[in-house]
This record gives structure tokens, sequence and C-alpha cells, in this order.
């Protein structure tokens, strides 16, 4: 194996040392391909816009400032809920993680991953389990292949365990070390990608392309600078698994470290940073308000979060003195219409105010509403809608659990009479969560 490494200046009022991307060539008589990575740091001010030449920018700084709500008509025209069938086999529990794909809902809670039928909610079966013999993986957190056949979860220390959408153990992708596993994947058809976030030791990834049997076929190194602490600074860590604070962005819990400077730093696992659209992959790193596209030359600025007087600078992530009005830009999700993101202002703060942002792709038009504002349904008149992300063929989704509504319908009798709400007659609060999808 031999390595090529490649030195790309930044551009020079942001350079502070070359970035540098590897090639990895498991054959050297193949033609050297080499990749190379535009990497800015962009601060979003209105000059540095101009130099871009990104024609896409969402303006935090003004649109957070005009709060005129949201409704579900803003999100789609139409709107479905689909009940998940209740069995003893597919019990459900509190703060599930849910994705909803082209044909399936899968469900993840109690290290277990659930697959219903989208159509009917009917279940279909559980996928693996946890545990120490060679079928099993670490964690019930799982990727679906772009074609959306398999399913693909960790397993410790180095693997991706498969299965079919059957629940057939389908074997397993094994990677070198560096870099190990990553926090999370994208799988396409022409290979694997990884993300690498705080969590990782090491941190000149930040992005690897895998080819599908695990051999690494190239790096991207990181774009955070070096934070002021190291591991000898850590003061405590502590561990939150379910929490709404911090919105879609935790929704697999959060790793609170505290440092002995009073920094601190909020590391969310599993954190969706890869994603596919219209045949395009994007990623989006913490504390960048920059949305990169994904090609085989590398990395290319495909949109910017102006955030304006609010900005947070990547190189102060772990500043908690005088960035109470900063803005954090967490998990985003788009289809072919919206762009839909969650920001925190305050993340370190006492009281951190979530917001919920929707980008009209067509009309350039964005809206920022509190996440404590009520997203009301002016389509069917049922309880507020709280969108948990988009789904790989485009809806809005979003869970309510079966208690929930049943507290809800005690206030409100005659919804039980609407026949867009005819699944109420049927529901009791010990049956599974309720999907709702809007498109």
């Amino acid at each position: 194996m031999s390595t090529k490494e490649i030195v790309i200046p930044l551009p020079e009022k942001h350079q502070k040392e070359p970035i540098l991307l590897t090639k990895i060539c498991p054959d050297m008589k193949k033609k050297l391909f080499i990749c190379i990575l535009t990497a800015l740091f962009i601060s979003c001010t209105s000059t540095q816009e101009k130099n871009t030449g990104i024609s896409t920018i969402i303006d935090i700084e003004s649109s957070i400032r005009h709060d005129t709500g949201f409704k579900v008509s803003d999100f789609g025209k139409t709107i479905r809920y689909i009940p998940l069938e209740t069995t003893d086999d597919c019990l459900i529990g509190n703060k599930p993680i849910v994705k909803v794909l082209e044909n399936y809902i899968l469900i993840e809670s109690n290290q277990r991953c659930l697959l219903f039928d989208k159509k009917d909610g009917r279940f279909i079966s559980a996928i693996g389990h946890t545990g120490q013999d060679p079928e099993a993986y670490s964690s019930s957190f799982c990727w679906a292949d772009e074609k959306e056949d398999y399913l693909y979860f960790t397993r410790q220390p180095n693997q991706l365990i498969k299965y079919d959408m059957k629940g057939n153990f389908c074997g397993k992708t094994e990677f070198p070390s560096p870099p190990g596993l990553a926090s999370y994947y994208l799988i396409t058809d022409s290979g694997i990608i990884g993300y690498y976030n705080d969590l990782n030791a090491n941190k000149k990834f930040v992005l690897a392309r895998f080819e599908k049997n695990g051999t690494l076929r190239d790096t991207i190194p990181s774009l955070l600078s070096q934070t002021e602490e190291s591991l000898n600074d850590i003061l405590n860590v502590s561990v939150i698994k379910e929490t709404d604070t911090y919105g879609n962005w935790a929704k697999a819990g959060v790793i609170i470290i505290n440092y002995k400077n009073d920094n601190k730093q909020i590391i969310a696992p599993n954190t969706a940073a890869l994603w596919r659209n219209s045949g395009h992959t994007y990623f989006k790193e913490i504390f960048v308000d920059t949305i990169y596209t994904i090609t085989n030359q590398g990395l290319s600025p495909a949109l910017i979060f102006n955030t304006g007087k609010w900005h947070w600078p990547e190189k102060e992530r772990t500043h908690t003195n005088g960035t109470n009005a900063r803005i954090f830009i967490t998990e985003v999700s788009e289809n072919n219409l919206f762009l839909f993101f969650q920001c925190i202002k305050g993340l370190y703060s006492g009281e951190p105010v979530l917001y919920n942002g929707l980008y009209n792709k067509k009309t350039g038009e964005t809206k920022i509403v509190k996440n404590s504002d009520a997203i009301q349904d002016d389509l069917t008149g049922f309880m507020p809608f709280k969108p948990l992300t988009i789904s790989t063929s485009g809806e809005f989704a979003s869970l309510i659990e079966a208690s929930d509504i049943m507290e809800w319908t005690e206030e409100h009798p005659e919804a039980t009479n609407n026949g867009r709400l005819s699944f109420l007659q049927h529901l009791t609060e010990d049956m599974n969560p309720v999907i709702v999808l809007v498109e």
C-alpha cells in the first residue's frame, strides 16, 4: 500500500496550517486519481458570501427575527397517520428513534431494531440482535443502503453487520484501523462513506471513503481546528440517553464533557452528517455553517447558513463565556422542495432555545420558529406536528405516543368523529406509537 499526500492551502485570510488529503491506492498499477479538497471556513459575513460564488444562502440572522409561526400546510399538502401494529414481539419503548424509508418504517428502541410496513403499519420483523455471537451487533442504530435492500449495524471494534429486510444475516464488512468505526455511515451504490466526529480519537479524518468490502479508498481531513483542551483537561463526563432539550440532533443521546477551565463540549453520537438528495451526496460538519457536496474531486461548498452576529466560530466551539447568544446549527435533512434544520441559541447556557427552520427551495423563503411553538395541524385539525426527519422518499415524518393521543382526545372528543382521523376509534393508550407523514 502506498500513500499520496496532496497539500491544499486554505485561503490566506483563514490559513493556519495546510489541509492534507490522503489518497489510498491499493494497486499502483492503476492510474493515480487525486481528489482535491476545497476547504473553506466561512464565517458568513456579507463580504465572504460574495467571494464564495455560492448562490444558496439561508439567512438565519434575518429570519429568526420574524417569527411568523408554522402550520402543517407549510410542510406539505397531505397528511397520513400510520398506527404501528402492537404485539408482544414488537413493543416499542420510550423515546424511540424513527427512520422512514421508501417502503418501511424503522424503529430503534431498547437495543432492538423493529421493521414495519409503511403502507399499513404491519409489523414485519425484528432485525438482528445485540450480543457477542458472530451475527450480533453492538448497537441497534442502523443505516440502510441506497437501494434499501439491507441494513447495516456497527460491531465493535471495526465491523458493520449486514441484514436484509426479512431479518436474515447477510455478512459483515471489516474496516482497517485506523480509521476504524465511524459515528455515522452513508452506504451508496458505489461504496461506503464514514463520518468521524469528536468522539473518534483520530481527528485527522472527518470523512473516509471505502469500497463495499471495507478497503479504504481515501480520506478527507478534519474541517475543525484543535481545541484548547486535551484529555488531561477533562473535569467530568456525563451521558444523557434521552433528552428533548437539543432536538433531533440528540435523538441518540448526548455526551457532555466539562473541562477544568469551565469550557464545555456537547457531542451527539450518530449525528446525521451525511445524506443523499436528487442524486447528490451532502455533508455538514458540526460548528461549520457550510453544507458541502461530496464529489469524486472532494468537497465543494453548496450552501451557507448566514448566522450573522450570532455566528459561532468553530475554533471557539468549547467556549462557554460570551456564547449564550451564539447559534449552533444541528441536524439537517432535505427533500426536493425543502431543507429542514434545527438550531440552538445558547447551547451551553442553562436554558438553551431550540428553533425549527424550513427553507423553501422554490421561493427562497426561510422560516424559523421556536420549537416550543406548536405547529398547528391545519389539514386535519389533529395534534400539533413535530417533524423528526425527512423520509428517503421525501415525506416529513413524526411520531406520537398512543398515550399522548388518548390524553388529547379526552380534551377533543369530537375528533373521533373526524373521518380523516378514523384510526382514533381503534386506539388504546397501551398501543405502539402512530407515525405521521406529511407530503
